[in-house]
Formats: structure tokens, C-alpha cells, sequence
């Protein structure tokens, strides 16, 4: 659905101290499809309120609220008040909260959400702080401080931790979900997936959604806007970007670009390059 004038989704980068991407949006009439994140996400409400389904519950979060999510883990999102809802997203990846949660706790674990919406108000605002000092502040020791600061804070409060386990051979599903992954660009075949993995197409397709949340076409075209996102980031163009991971045409990428992040790709950059530079 295309976005309202009254809308907005501006994303920049921190990646000068972390691997760590920061959205601020405002949305009224947006509906976003189940989709994933291959980045933890760590959503502030600041204004109206915003629907979504999760692990195959309806949730609402409303002002103040955090929306918590694991990579990966597919979602939805829609206005659940009548002005809409807007937010700071701040979107770390996988290996930096890993990383923290290493160093807190003194081994090898791996964390996790433990709830989706968590009312915190204090914590609330810190996120907010750290989301508008990394975009204005350009000295690293204070936002490398102020960034481990608050989300050793979101570890401690609202995070749980697995102990990393030895890697077990993939099943079936992990196995197609890895080919589709390898074999990103290619016009690989819901027949020729389920043979290499040993399942009937109609057995893969069940058990894929049973596990990822997403049919694999669906999860494999998610994988391609988060991959093009990354590329877009790095200043590709965006033709270039759409031809090198199977979009049949530019505009092809656009819509589904949209559909995800609630912006064009080259809405996108113009973001990232008005943000490259804080304000000392």
C-alpha cells in the first residue's frame, strides 16, 4: 500500500560504533504483510498505538510501550489507533546483543525476548535518548557509552539467555531454508527444493510455515529486501541491487521494498545519507 503524505520512515546507521540500524516513523495507514529481521527489534511507541500478530497472537502496544522481537521470527503491523502510531526503532544485530550478553554474563550464551510488548516506561525514554543522540551526537565515546549503557539495561530487564549448545545437523526445513538462503537470486523450484531436502512439496510447504511463519516463497522474498537493504546501505544503485537478487525489474523491488519497510529503497538511502554525518 503506498505510504500517506502524513507518513514517514527514516532510517540511518551507527555503524561507525555498532553494527546497528535506527528508524524513526510515523504511520496512519500502512498495513505490513508477515515478515522478519534478521536484526533483533527494539521498537519505542511514542505516539497512538500499533497492532500486530506474533507467534499466532494479536498484540497491542500503546504509549510507552517497547515492541521486542527475535530475528527472525515473523511478524505483522497495522495502526491500532485512529492517527496511527509512530515510533524509535532501533534494529541491533545478532552478533552485537550476542556479544553483550557474552560479556554480562561471563560464557558463551545466546539471548532472547521473553515477552513482546513490555510496558517501561523509564526504560522508554532512555531508548528514546539513545535513538536521538545517535543521530546528533558525532563523538564515539558518547555514544558508544550511552549505546551499551541502555542496552545493557534492555539485556538486564527483558531479556532471557540460552546456553550455546553444539550445532546439530539441520532438519529437513533448516535444510531448504539454508538452500534458499545460498541459492538467493536463483529461480529455484518448490519441487526442486522438497527433493533435495526429501519432503513432498506440499510437506515442505506446511512444515516451512509450521517453523519459520512465512511459506518459503514468501520467507525467500523477505531475505531478498533484508539482503537489498544491506547492499542499498553500502551505496549500490538500486537497479543493480534489484537485477543481483532475482527482482524481476526495478520496480519490482520497489513494491516489495514498500511493503516491508514501510519506504522506497531510494527513500532509504536519501536516509542514511541525511543522517551519515551527526552534528558534533
Amino acid at each position: 500500500m503506498p505510504a500517506s503524505r502524513d507518513e514517514r520512515a527514516v532510517y540511518f546507521r551507527a555503524d561507525d560504533i555498532a553494527p546497528l540500524e535506527c528508524l524513526d516513523a510515523v504511520y496512519t495507514r500502512q498495513v505490513f504483510a508477515p515478515h522478519f529481521h534478521e536484526e533483533y527489534v527494539v521498537n519505542t511507541l511514542t505516539a497512538g498505538a500499533q497492532r500486530y500478530r506474533y507467534h499466532g497472537s494479536s498484540h497491542v502496544a500503546g504509549v510507552g510501550a517497547l515492541v521486542l522481537i527475535n530475528p527472525g521470527e515473523a511478524h505483522t503491523g497495522a495502526a491500532a489507533h485512529a492517527q496511527g502510531w509512530a515510533y524509535c526503532g532501533m534494529y541491533p544485530a545478532a552478533s552485537l546483543l550476542q556479544r553483550l550478553a557474552c560479556e554480562m554474563a561471563g560464557r558463551a550464551v545466546t539471548p532472547y525476548f521473553r515477552e513482546t510488548v513490555i510496558v517501561d516506561p523509564a526504560l522508554s525514554r532512555e531508548l528514546v535518548g539513545l535513538h536521538r543522540l545517535l543521530r546528533e551526537v558525532a563523538d564515539p565515546l558518547t555514544r558508544e557509552s550511552a549505546l551499551y549503557a541502555v542496552f545493557g539495561q534492555v539485556l538486564r530487564r527483558h531479556m532471557g539467555v540460552r546456553e550455546q549448545a553444539p550445532a546439530l545437523a539441520l532438519t529437513a526445513v533448516e535444510r531448504a531454508r539454508q538452500i534458499l538462503a545460498d541459492r538467493l537470486a536463483e529461480p529455484v523450484s518448490l519441487q526442486e527444493l522438497a527433493e533435495a531436502v526429501g519432503l513432498s512439496p506440499w510437506h515442505l510447504s506446511r512444515s516451512f510455515r509450521q517453523r519459520f511463519g512465512l511459506p518459503p516463497v514468501a520467507w525467500r522474498n523477505q531475505l531478498r529486501v533484508a539482503r537489498a537493504k544491506v547492499w542499498l546501505a553500502q551505496g549500490r544503485a538500486v537497479s543493480e541491487v534489484a537485477s543481483q537478487l532475482g527482482f524481476a525489474d526495478q520496480p519490482h523491488l520497489t513494491r516489495a521494498f514498500r511493503a516491508t519497510l514501510g519506504v522506497t529503497p531510494g527513500g532509504y538511502q536519501r536516509g542514511l545519507r541525511g543522517a551519515a554525518q551527526p552534528a558534533g
